[in-house]
């Protein structure tokens, strides 16, 4: 089990912490009793106890690091009271208190997880079957979503803060110690600090902490335990700036046996640029369940338990495959009655005008044509090259929602996604103000993330593209925020 993570920072700024050295034994901490050490690091040491009262076996974590006042000691009790609101979720090592030692040492008392970490079973089993990380990634990544969505973050994953627990449920450990210690500090965390084979690129230029850092860990992760090796080889301690950037930078290599998806999924997160990686722990989520089977669920009347039955319905590969979703396809029910239509209505001069899907409308050459109720999940995007997303109902949970779309001109289809963004087809219509003109009255998207998803449905001989956009935070809302003219 790991020591307590943090991080150091530099002698300017260490104003409310201590360092001091101290040997592993046992604190005293009423209404614990507290065995030997589990583990030990250079924050501080695990220790087994005892919760005398309820004659439970827990875990406690003493750092090493001594809290001055008695403001910096009410800092990291609502910091820890804080992480402790994660601790619900099934896939959270439980918080169960917080204190403060006799000498002014911080501790947190959380469930003892008997099954170690998963870097103990990496070492055990080797390289995991794809199918367990799949399931594996799918339950963390959600964690991590309910943590971005409260504002809490990780810092530190990696395979040894995953732990497992008797009943062989996977538990992110360690969630947000490092910003619990660190909180009120100036500066960023030091290089020093962190994990450098699951650390961000970008960490390394001391960048802050943020919820896109947490997802390349958790891909790095995912990536270690489906391969046995690390996804980039960083040279640690680093020799040469020159050869730490290289590393950095290096491309990932697919994951030999693993089905393009899955790929996909965990490439995307591990992008080198963070404003090319995937950058919400939702979306990450909502692509690992995609290649999980359906699971039967018990029936629900309402429009949003309905929504999340459609979302949780995910496929297999193979049946995603058949179904035509990582193929030249996405179809949707009202563009399958349109191509059930007879052929000459479809080869009328007013449906040959028009993208399918799509009405004409007011400024239509100007802003694009309009969409009517038009959601999707999560986009899959391979290697810029391919952008795939599946249809869902507006009335139900979805990651995004068209506004307007377009023809694309000839040759579109070899171009890469950023080169479509980027074309003055696509530049003049996915914007901010054509978004906010067919929003409809009495819905708010200021804000709103906006990307594109080129399609060929019910077109085959000519591809056409639709803007989406989604909250910045937040779901989506049920029903689409935007107008048909």
């Amino acid at each position: 089990m790991e020591s307590m993570a943090g991080s150091t920072r530099g002698a300017g700024s260490r104003k409310y912490i201590r360092p001091v050295h101290v040997t592993p034994r046992p604190p005293t901490i009423p209404g614990l009793t507290l065995a030997g050490p589990l583990g030990q690091g250079g924050f501080g040491t695990v220790f087994l106890a005892r919760q005398d009262r309820l004659h439970r076996d827990v875990a406690v974590k003493v750092d090493n690091r001594v809290l001055q006042t008695d403001r910096d000691r009410d800092r990291f009790l609502r910091e820890a009271r804080a992480a402790a609101r994660l601790s619900g979720h099934p896939h959270v090592v439980n918080v169960y208190d917080a204190g403060v030692t006799a000498d002014g040492r911080p501790y947190i008392v959380m469930e003892l997880c008997t099954g170690g970490s998963l870097a103990d079973v990496l070492a055990q089993r080797g390289r995991l079957p794809i199918p367990e990380v799949t399931e594996m990634g799918a339950r963390l990544a959600d964690a991590l979503a309910q943590a971005h969505q409260v504002g809490i973050l990780h810092r530190d994953i990696k395979p040894a803060n995953i732990l497992v627990n008797a009943f062989g449920a996977v538990k992110l450990a360690d969630f947000g110690l490092a910003a619990i210690l660190d909180a009120h500090a100036e500066s960023t965390v030091t290089v020093g600090a962190l994990s450098p084979y699951y650390a961000a690129p970008e960490v390394f230029a001391h960048a802050a902490p943020s919820a896109a850092g947490d997802i390349y860990s958790l891909a790095a992760t995912l990536y270690t335990l489906a391969t046995g090796s690390r996804p980039r080889d960083i040279p640690w301690p680093a020799q040469s700036l020159d050869g730490l950037i290289a590393a950095l930078r290096a491309p990932v290599a697919p994951i030999p046996d693993a089905p393009p998806a899955f790929n996909a999924a965990l490439l995307n997160a591990l992008a080198s640029d963070s404003s090319r990686r995937t950058t919400d722990a939702r979306q990450l989520r909502d692509e690992l369940d995609g290649l999980r089977p359906i699971r039967p669920l018990p029936h629900v009347a309402t429009n949003r338990a309905r929504g999340a039955r459609i979302a949780a319905a995910a496929v297999a590969v193979p049946a995603l495959v058949a179904a035509g979703f990582f193929g030249s396809t996405l179809t949707s029910p009202e563009q399958q009655a349109q191509q059930q239509q007879p052929p000459q209505t479809q080869s009328t001069p007013q449906a040959a005008a028009v993208p399918p899907g799509m009405t004409a409308c007011a400024e239509s050459e100007k802003n694009g044509f309009c969409v009517a109720d038009k959601c999707f999940g999560g986009l899959v995007n391979i290697a810029d090259l391919d952008i795939k997303a599946k249809p869902l109902d507006c009335g139900g949970e979805h990651s995004w929602q068209a506004f307007t779309g377009t023809w694309l001109p000839t040759g579109a289809q070899d171009m890469t996604g950023t080169d479509l963004a980027a074309s003055p087809e696509v530049k003049g219509i996915c914007t901010a103000e054509v978004m906010a003109a067919r929003t409809r009255p009495g819905a708010d998207t200021s804000g709103w993330q906006i990307t594109i998803l080129p399609s060929k449905t019910g077109s085959p001989d000519r591809l056409y593209l639709y803007c989406l956009a989604r909250p910045g935070e937040g779901e989506p809302p049920d029903g689409s925020a935007f107008a048909t003219g």
